[in-house]
């Protein structure tokens, strides 16, 4: 097996056990939705569940996790940096005043040992918190999935690589001259063990197709004949989900969009969720950005747990799954609560006491 090596490549696996217990007691739980008086130390039993949404370093809330949650996620999605050595900022507009800010750093100096070490860390963690059966679906691009791949292969096992979904958004806009324009991105999806379940997803067709009836025989897929010896057809409206996902980009005139740089499709998501996993397992998301995934999860009827380091994501993932919980008619769907935790220091004590979450703020992705 063909392994990547790079220059700050350190092997931290042997300082996990010791991480867990310094992060034992780290994150606190500074709100809930409605008031919950839920201890993470008690989550084990799932009909206590409370969805965890983290406010902090992903890298220490893993560690934390660990204490309770190993072999406990069926599914965890990440949309990371891509090394595009880009940053992505936003305006912030409050009370009538205008402001920009950074919603996340992804310029690393060119330094791509630095960005490999930061993935790899986390690829650790993710395995131990996935159940035997549990997927890791990994959302990349050009600038770094082929490295990525390879340090999967090493940490699940290149013979647990499921499949490298190619998401076709048709409708991005590129000004580039000196390449076609790259109009996808890749997700990769990896297994914990062999005992994984893909949930077969059938996509509408736009008009009935006449089609070749197959037929099994001896390990090799066949025509179906009937007596005469002629090939059978059927009419078919649907067909099994592939590899390659057409999906648009979500733009602005959405009801979902939330003015976050990089936001996902909830229809992409959706997918994901929905293809991995069933009513009732708990999904993850360590780059939790807008909340998108965290939302899809609420709505699909999964439990979830989420981070981000920034607290304009925390801010627009609170906002948005207490405006879809607020919405739900009497008597509507039975949700578990939603608890927020954050490690409480100085810098994150100001913040809350200053009523950030509370205020009526608009984001805008910068152009």
């Amino acid at each position: 097996m063909v392994k990547l090596i790079w220059d700050k490549n350190k092997h931290t696996s042997h300082l996990i056990k010791e991480q867990e217990k310094i992060y034992h007691q780290r994150f606190i739980k500074f709100e809930s939705f409605p008031n919950s008086n839920i201890d993470t130390q008690k989550l084990k039993n799932q009909e206590n569940w409370e969805n965890l949404l983290f406010w902090g370093d992903n890298l220490e809330v893993l560690y934390y996790l660990l204490n309770n949650f190993e072999n406990k996620i069926n599914l965890i999605y990440i949309d990371p940096p891509f090394f595009s050595g880009t940053n992505y900022p936003i305006k912030i507009e409050e009370d009538g005043d205008l402001y920009e800010t950074i919603a996340y750093i992804d310029h690393w100096d060119k330094d791509l040992d630095s960005y490999l070490q930061m993935i790899y860390e986390r690829l650790i963690i993710f395995k131990k918190l996935l159940v035997d059966s549990g997927l890791l679906f990994i959302h990349l691009d050009w600038h770094a999935s082929h490295y990525i791949k390879l340090i999967l292969d090493e940490i699940f096992g290149e013979n647990r690589f499921v499949n490298d979904i190619i998401w076709y958004y048709y409708n991005k806009y590129s000004a580039g001259k000196k390449n076609l324009p790259r109009a996808h991105d890749n997700i990769l999806v990896y297994s914990k063990t062999n005992r994984y379940k893909l949930n077969e997803i059938r996509i509408p067709r736009k008009k009935p197709r006449k089609q070749l009836k197959r037929i099994m025989v001896n390990g090799i897929l066949k025509n179906l004949k009937d007596k005469n010896g002629h090939i059978v057809y059927r009419i078919v409206n649907d067909k099994k989900l592939d590899d390659v996902w057409k999906i648009p980009c979500l733009q602005p005139a959405s009801k979902e969009w939330t003015g976050f740089p990089t936001q996902k499709h909830h229809e992409l998501l959706k997918r994901i969720i929905q293809l991995g996993s069933n009513k009732g397992d708990l999904i993850a998301d360590f780059f939790c950005g807008s909340g998108t995934t965290l939302f899809v999860a609420d709505t699909l009827g999964r439990k979830w747990i989420g981070c981000d380091i920034s607290k304009y994501s925390i801010y627009l993932t609170r906002k948005r799954l207490f405006s879809y919980r607020r919405g739900l008619t009497h008597g509507g769907k039975s949700l578990h609560p939603i608890g927020i935790y954050t490690n409480l220091n100085n810098e994150y004590k100001e913040i809350i006491n200053s009523g950030f979450f509370n205020r009526d703020i608009t984001i805008r992705r910068k152009k």
